[in-house]
């Protein structure tokens, strides 16, 4: 996934985020003729290197400033068609609240990978605050409308907007949000319970950098950015994230108390939720498939009618299990033909890559009897793994001279 480079990360390299905002001037900057955020976009789309040559002026409410350093020489502010991206020349004194007006002559219209933005404003000359303290309310959206953002019309991009039901993946629960020490960005994935996933970006300078990701599932408000062709939120601050609730599990799975991962296949998605799909050796890939009404993941070695040698593997997310009591894993598994048996591991020390890079645990567990008949592997005891960075991985080998089509569904980690 691309990931969002802060354009300013140069300037704030000789800028503690500590820094003191300047207040800006209440100036003359001249009420004229009006232009709204709509008017503004479309010129991008005819001309997306855009200079205003005439007094034309935005009126508009601040949605996000750089009060937190999670943002620096910029501001997202809205009007009644739109939102907008808002590239500053000097920092500081405009917060989330705030009615200004500004005089767009001489500023340019363009995009930083996609995202368009009014550049090169002055708040000095150019931006008067007519008021401040203003609410500003978030329009709520799902992940996937998020996603669905087109550049046709950007209708997403840079809102401020409110996803519910959300948390992060297991992986990035209880982490910081980004590298403080380094002052380096990072991003954390949120998914929705039916599997979809949108990247929160947030900058090594932030106040909040250390503070570390929600552990639950509940509200997540930000910024809609864009990086490319990746859509991202941008959070303005901790207490617009409010997730403490029951977590829904990975990959589209039911939410239930006590359970630490569900990965149904569900949204017809080998990788959502975090899952990898590791090639160790050969070209043999696991994929999802449904057959009466049932969805699962499906792994066989028997191609153009010839059997390929291969090890792939199909491995979780990191499970944290550091505060179970008593975790247990389940699944089922069918399988047909013959060859190797499927295999289970459990690592608390793998992060990505070939598996033989950390140390695996194989488990015992209930094996199909054949002909594509699931049975329950019956419940694994996890106690001896209780780490913040558990990963389940299921093994799969094929020879040149034979194979075992495998089946797998509902996996699960939870309390008994």
């Amino acid at each position: 996934m691309k990931t969002i480079v802060f354009a300013s990360l140069l300037a704030l390299a000789s800028v503690s985020c500590e820094k003191e905002f300047d207040t800006p001037k209440l100036n003359p900057a001249a009420a004229s003729r009006e232009i709204n955020i709509k008017q503004i976009k479309d010129k991008y789309y005819s001309n997306i290197n855009y200079k205003f040559k005439a007094d034309s002026s935005l009126y508009c409410v601040v949605i996000a400033d750089e009060s937190t350093g999670n943002l620096y020489k910029d501001i997202y502010v809205k009007d009644v068609t739109g939102a907008l991206h808002v590239k500053l020349i000097n920092s500081g004194g405009l917060y989330v609240g705030d009615s200004i007006r500004i005089n767009i002559k001489g500023c340019l219209l363009n995009e930083y990978n996609k995202l368009i933005q009014l550049d090169s404003v002055n708040t000095e000359t150019q931006i008067v605050k007519l008021s401040s303290g203003n609410v500003v309310k978030p329009q709520t959206l799902t992940i996937a409308q998020v996603l669905a953002n087109t550049a046709a019309t950007n209708s997403v991009q840079s809102k401020l907007i409110q996803l519910e039901g959300v948390e992060f993946l297991t992986a990035d629960q209880n982490m910081p949000y980004a590298n403080a020490a380094a002052k380096l960005s990072v991003n954390r994935i949120l998914k929705s319970c039916d599997g979809q996933t949108l990247t929160v970006r947030t900058s090594g300078y932030a106040s909040f950098a250390s503070a570390t990701t929600p552990t639950g599932n509940g509200t997540f408000v930000g910024i809609a950015s864009q990086y490319g062709t990746t859509m991202q939120l941008i959070l303005r601050q901790t207490t617009d994230a409010q997730m403490s609730g029951t977590l829904c599990g990975s990959g589209g799975g039911t939410t239930t108390p006590g359970s630490y991962l569900n990965k149904d296949f569900n949204d017809n998605n080998l990788t959502s939720g975090g899952w990898t799909n590791i090639r160790v050796s050969g070209a043999i890939d696991w994929a999802v498939t449904t057959f009466s009404s049932q969805t699962f993941a499906k792994i066989s070695n028997y191609v153009s009618a010839t059997n390929q040698a291969c090890e792939t593997w199909l491995i979780s997310p990191a499970i944290n299990l550091s505060n179970a009591t008593l975790p247990q894993l389940t699944f089922l598994n069918a399988y047909k033909y013959t060859g190797a048996a499927l295999e289970a591991y459990i690592s608390t020390n793998y992060n990505s890559g070939a598996p033989n890079t950390a140390t695996w645990t194989k488990l015992n567990f209930t094996l199909s009897s054949g002909n594509y008949v699931f049975v329950n592997s019956g419940a694994v005891n996890l106690s001896a793994y209780k780490s913040a960075q558990v990963r389940i991985g299921f093994k799969y080998t094929g020879s040149a001279t034979d194979g075992s089509t495998w089946e797998l569904d509902d996996i699960i980690i939870k309390e008994p």
